[in-house]
């Protein structure tokens, strides 16, 4: 009890003669979290988002006009070729609905034609996107089939963009976890500073390590608490806003892909609690 009572009293010590420098590392601290964290948020989103249009990315069939007896041979052979995952058949009535859906300020238009001017045509998924082309190549070889529309560029463009979401991930981490350390130890280094003596004397007297340390830990730890909370609020703000940024970098993207906020949450405060534990510890065991 009374070590537990000894080191409260320290802390309360520290904390009213470091008042600047506490309010300094919170500052720094909350940067460094709502980066992270904003990052993330973000940055998982458009991850999440480019997938889902990666797996949308499919290969469009269509068909001669004239060929409808051929063309349930045709389809029956485009599942068998190595790499098509599904085939979705579309009649041209199917068509007609679908873009008159689209498009219903021309739904006049295709009423006064007198026939249905779209073909019917094919939807085709694959396994990999790096396949496309091979397989459009084997397709258009099938008398039955007009045109083929693969968006070949779209789906190189989506899966540099993931490569570049995971790049700019990993380097964001990397510069907050050395600006948290950092931060941490710059502060816990000068508030030893200021207690060095008083760290002295109780080597002298044979305090043991952990009640020499613990006050300066805590201290360290409440700044990160204090910086984390406050994160919090920020990051619930850039959490409905980011929607809407991802919204922008994918305009072609049908609905945005949520994250889990709270384990968001969580997840940077357990980061907090390791990454200050080590920045404190490195300059407390500096003190000789």
């Amino acid at each position: 009890m009374y070590r537990f009572v000894h080191i409260l009293r320290q802390f309360v010590i520290l904390l009213w003669e470091s008042k600047k420098a506490m309010f300094i590392s919170i500052i720094f601290l909350l940067i460094g979290l709502t980066t992270f964290g904003s990052s993330y948020i973000i940055g998982n989103k458009l991850f999440k988002t480019s997938l889902t249009l990666r797996k949308n990315i499919s290969i469009t069939v269509f068909f001669k006009r004239d060929s409808e007896n051929d063309i349930k041979d045709c389809i029956d052979e485009i599942k068998q070729i190595d790499g098509v995952k599904s085939v979705q058949y579309i009649t041209k009535e199917q068509a007609k609905e679908n873009f008159e859906k689209l498009f219903p300020q021309y739904s006049d238009v295709i009423a006064a034609l007198p026939e249905n001017p779209l073909p019917p045509t094919a939807k085709i998924q694959i396994d990999d996107l790096s396949m496309g082309e091979r397989i459009k190549d084997i397709i258009s070889t099938f008398p039955a089939v007009d045109t083929i529309i693969f968006s070949k560029d779209t789906a190189e463009k989506i899966n540099k963009l993931i490569n570049l979401i995971w790049f700019l991930f990993i380097a964001i981490l990397s510069v907050v976890i050395l600006e948290f350390i950092f931060t941490i130890q710059s502060v816990t280094s000068f508030v030893v500073d200021i207690r060095k003596k008083d760290i002295k004397v109780m080597k002298l007297i044979g305090a043991d390590r952990i009640f020499i340390e613990a006050p300066f830990i805590i201290f360290s730890l409440f700044s990160s608490f204090v910086a984390w909370i406050l994160s919090i609020f920020v990051l619930n703000r850039i959490n409905i806003w980011s929607s809407g940024i991802v919204q922008g970098l994918l305009p072609f993207s049908k609905e945005v892909s949520g994250i889990s906020i709270a384990g968001l949450y969580w997840t940077l405060l357990l980061f907090a609690v390791i990454m200050t534990l080590i920045g404190s510890i490195i300059p407390l065991r500096r003190v000789k």
